[in-house]
């Protein structure tokens, strides 16, 4: 589910490159000002949950402006950093390591599973791309799409 994420955050970077920069920085009122923040929020929440809290190492994380993203190139380097450690720890997960429970730090006395981690990331990832088809449609943009089925089809 995870590279399904990957997948599509990859299409709407795509997407936000074509876009005129002052589109995708306009305060549009929505969960996050802009839809470069809404993107890099979410971005950031894959990275906290699992760069950092699955691997109990949340103290080190630090929460990156969105105002520093000042092109679309910055912000393909972010992606391309926090997938990368993604999917190098996707890689040797096992099933012992999905049952693992770790604390959240705005929930500590809750203990969650790993694997409920990574359920959570592309749900809060899905609900954001939500968010951004909307915003997307305000303005006669039509958003990218991948089905699961295509997306599973392409990666067996």
């Amino acid at each position: 589910m995870i590279q399904y994420t990957h997948a599509v955050r990859r299409k709407y970077l795509k997407m936000l490159g074509e876009l005129p920069w002052d589109e995708v920085v306009k305060d549009r009122g929505a969960s996050q000002p802009s839809i470069r923040d809404i993107f890099l929020h979410a971005l950031d929440a894959e990275d906290l949950m699992i760069n950092y809290i699955v691997k109990c190492k949340n103290e080190k994380w630090v929460s990156q402006d969105c105002r520093k993203f000042l092109n679309i190139h910055q912000i393909e380097g972010r992606v391309d950093d926090v997938e990368k450690d993604v999917d190098a720890y996707l890689k040797k997960l096992t099933k012992r390591d999905l049952d693992r429970k770790v604390a959240l730090p705005w929930r500590p006395s809750f203990l969650s599973r790993v694997e409920d981690v990574l359920v959570n990331v592309a749900i809060e990832d899905a609900y954001h791309m939500g968010e951004l088809i909307a915003l997307m449609w305000q303005f006669d943009k039509e958003p990218p799409f991948l089905s699961w089925s295509a997306f599973a089809e392409q990666n067996p």
